[in-house]
């Protein structure tokens, strides 16, 4: 802050000055009264500290004084004197100085004045923005939320996977029949569970947008919570008034909780995050409320929590690094994505989906995959689930151009594992053989039934004999198929 200091007394005025500057602070002493009140005129100052008793005019006719002055943002004016009369206090604060020490000044309280003297001082500065310049703000702050919306909503119709992903597999049907429900309550906390590379964000936005993404209006805002510092992560998460800490923003800025407001918030990565700030996390949850970071008042939101972990969040539980209360809290909605490698119906026309979107990317050619590179994407363990799937066809994409995969277009991305697992037509004839097997209808027997029911699924499904899931599996692999 930029700090009059006025007192006759040399030593004392000396030693403020220094203590002051010490604390950061730019300071202009002066001896007397009348000189300090011809420095106001021409300065611009947050605070006057100054002594009472002096030669000529005291400290308390200096505050009438500078009350006088035409200021765009007043100075507190801060009074201390060596006597300590409480009717002197009395008058001090009636003259209007915002507050009144006595000698000799405990440096552990004038630090605390400054404190008080810099918040008050904020406040009035930002209050005089929005009187004078109400219409500007107002249109900054719209035009800047507008922004923010539209960069929102063009990164939300860019995301790959609500669109263009196929579910093949009744697995992952069983997935998506519960993203479905829980889409409906949009006060049910949702926790989903799965290996790194599944597809959790996916399933996080299917619970978000329904049926069509392009037409939900609401917010979905994600936060990793294994990239942010725990320094870092309360403001991040919660936002902060202005002046919260040293470096912050002077207007404060809105938190991912703001920004989700009517909408949902995906914390990805929860068992990541710092277990001091689980309390706060479960509060918003439960009371639908929170406070910014610095900040006195309590701000109402309305959003949906989705969690997502690849860990065993039991065994942190154990370990003392994550709450039982929020765990239990989250898990209300619980859905359990399995990994790639216990669901092989989805491997080959998923590796489909991904080279044909990236051919056409890429101007290449690809529109099939040969049997023999079927039967080596059926034999890879997938440690790394959907996201190595769909890393390997984008590699063969760069690396090859031809209309039909073949298995030695993928032997340089597995490392040569042909070699050592060799495959031919008859290992993945003897796949498709075992596939065959499970109760499958025809698509002929699919649209007698729904042209029986009227179109109703479920009870074309109870006709075929086979679970809805199961009659929603096979509509997606016919439709697949006619592409």
């Amino acid at each position: 802050m930029r700090i009059l200091l006025v007192d006759d007394d040399a030593p004392t005025r000396d030693s403020l000055a220094e203590y002051l500057a010490l604390l950061g602070h730019a300071v202009t002493p002066c001896a007397e009264a009348v000189s300090a009140l011809n420095i106001c005129r021409n300065h611009d100052f947050e605070m006057v500290l100054s002594d009472i008793q002096m030669p000529g005019r005291t400290g308390i006719e200096l505050v009438r004084d500078i009350k006088g002055l035409s200021f765009s943002t007043a100075p507190d004016v801060v009074l201390y004197t060596g006597h300590a009369d409480l009717e002197l206090a009395i008058g001090a604060l009636r003259a209007g100085a915002y507050d009144y020490l006595t000698k000799p000044i405990n440096l552990g309280e004038i630090a605390a004045v400054l404190d008080r003297v810099a918040e008050h001082q904020s406040l009035l500065r930002e209050n005089e923005k929005l009187t004078d310049h109400f219409e500007e703000v107002v249109a900054e702050a719209t035009s800047d939320m507008r922004a923010e919306l539209s960069q929102l909503r063009q990164q939300f119709a860019q995301q790959a996977g609500l669109d263009n992903i196929g579910f093949f597999s009744e697995a992952m049907w069983e997935v998506v029949s519960q993203a479905r429900l829980y889409h409906d309550d949009r006060d049910l906390p949702v926790l989903i569970q799965g290996e790194t590379g599944v597809g959790k964000d996916i399933v996080a936005k299917l619970i978000h947008y329904g049926e069509d993404s392009s037409r939900s209006p609401r917010p979905f805002v994600d936060i990793n919570c294994a990239a942010l510092p725990a320094n870092l992560f309360e403001s991040e998460l919660f936002g902060y008034e202005a002046g919260a800490f040293t470096g912050s923003a002077t207007r404060g800025a809105r938190g991912k909780i703001d920004l989700a407001k009517g909408g949902t918030l995906f914390l990805d990565e929860i068992g990541e995050i710092p277990v001091e700030l689980q309390a706060k996390l479960l509060r918003v949850i439960e009371n639908k409320s929170f406070y910014r970071v610095g900040g006195l008042t309590k701000v109402e939101t309305d959003i949906r929590i989705i969690a997502a972990t690849n860990l065993d969040l039991t065994e942190r539980i154990k370990k003392g690094l994550f709450r039982s209360d929020l765990y239990y809290r989250l898990r209300v909605g619980n859905i359990v994505v399995p990994p790639l490698r216990e669901r092989p119906d989805d491997i080959v026309p998923l590796a489909l989906s991904f080279l044909r979107a990236f051919a056409a990317k890429r101007g290449k050619a690809f529109t099939e995959i040969s049997p023999e590179a079927a039967a080596v994407l059926l034999d890879q363990p997938w440690s790394g689930n959907v996201r190595e799937l769909k890393n390997a066809m984008e590699w063969v994409s760069v690396m090859h151009d031809a209309r039909v995969l073949q298995s030695e277009h993928l032997s340089g991305f597995f490392g040569g594992m042909q070699k050592s697992s060799p495959v031919n037509e008859r290992t993945f004839a003897a796949r498709k053989s075992d596939q065959s097997k499970k109760v499958r209808p025809t698509e002929q027997d699919i649209d007698a039934a729904l042209a029986a029911t009227g179109g109703n699924k479920t009870k074309a499904a109870a006709r075929l004999g086979i679970s809805i899931r199961m009659l929603y599996y096979r509509l997606a692999a016919i439709e697949q198929n006619e592409r």
